[in-house]
């Protein structure tokens, strides 16, 4: 996934900080700071190897693989410790002849397995942000 922006500031000898439209497939995946809450314009901290300076248009890339695994973290994980939840205490408190309100305390573990996946992800959120896989990567100066 390619993408053209503007270099806004320089963080550090390897990262910078780039303006930019934001791409349909973006989302919001935590790794983009909005300007505003009215402009489509973001803010996106990229890897700067080749050195581009402030106020040069570059061309990001980031491979489609990395965008749908970032993706998965951020969506389908706890999607998937919400039914996993559900079911499985479900089909153990089916087994052990629970006379309670079954679909209620299972669905409330669902609950719980969301809440913990979200505890995961924030729990491993700098070491994701710290990551240099789920970061542009500057391209081309144009």
């Amino acid at each position: 996934m390619n993408q053209q922006g503007f270099i806004v500031e320089i963080v550090d000898d390897k990262t910078a900080k780039m303006r930019m439209q934001r791409h349909s497939a973006c989302a919001s995946c935590g790794k983009c700071a909005k300007l505003t809450s009215e402009s489509q314009d973001l803010v996106v901290e990229v890897d700067n190897q080749i050195g581009a300076k402030i106020g040069d248009h570059v061309e990001v890339s980031m491979e489609t693989v990395k965008v749908m695994k970032a993706t998965m973290l951020a969506y389908i994980l706890p999607l998937v410790f919400l039914i996993a939840g559900t079911a499985i205490s479900f089909y153990i408190l089916n087994a052990i002849s629970f006379k309670g309100p079954l679909e209620v305390i299972s669905g409330l573990c669902g609950i719980l397995c969301t809440f913990l996946s979200y505890l995961y992800l924030r729990k491993n959120d700098k070491k994701y942000r710290d990551s240099r896989d789920y970061i542009p990567v500057v391209v081309r100066i144009i």
